[in-house]
């Protein structure tokens, strides 16, 4: 499944970047990208992605069959980060879990788009049949950038997620897209 990596793709505006596997050397790079991104993108992801220790856990126990993260370079720096994330056992197991982060100076040029289609692609070859994503509310260009490619907005649980920092809770939308 993974063959065909390293490759490269080509935004809107010509801009190309390779896209790769995340590899046990990259908990420097992938700091150094968490660390540039505003506070406001960081504020409700999953994790705090500035500690340092959760990080070298995260390149330390890789495991592709659970997590696959694939990160976009350009002149050797970390611009994006995508994954997914999968049970191996249970109810859950033909379901995979899409997080996409993006720096701000590559948002809204089409890599969202192609990071999704890069990801559905990968669940579709894992024989997955269902893709879903938790999106804060507050991010309604990132709902109908996930719904343009193909998911459908199921629910908003409300007040659901508390941000990173523990000040303040948020919506979370969950869209599903059913692959083929």
């Amino acid at each position: 499944m993974l063959e065909d990596y390293p490759k490269k793709i080509t935004l809107q505006d010509g801009a190309v970047l390779s896209l790769r596997p995340m590899s046990k050397d990259d908990q420097y790079p992938l700091y150094r990208f968490f660390v540039s991104l505003p506070e406001a993108d960081r504020k409700y992801l999953r994790n705090d992605v500035t500690d340092r220790k959760l990080l070298e856990k995260w390149v330390r126990n890789l495991n592709y069959d659970k997590v696959l993260p694939i990160l976009v370079e350009t002149d050797d720096r970390i611009v994006a980060n995508a994954t997914l994330n999968r049970q191996t056992f249970g109810w859950g197991r033909h379901v995979g879990e899409v997080r996409i982060t993006i720096d701000a100076d590559f948002q809204r040029r089409g890599l969202g788009s192609l990071l999704l289609d890069e990801i559905t692609n990968l669940a579709a070859k894992a024989q997955l049949k269902k893709l879903v994503a938790r999106i804060v509310t507050t991010r309604p260009e990132v709902i109908k950038a996930f719904e343009k490619a193909g998911f459908s907005q199921l629910t908003v649980l409300k007040n659901y997620v508390k941000d990173v920092y523990q000040q303040s809770y948020a919506d979370i939308a969950i869209l599903v897209k059913d692959l083929a």
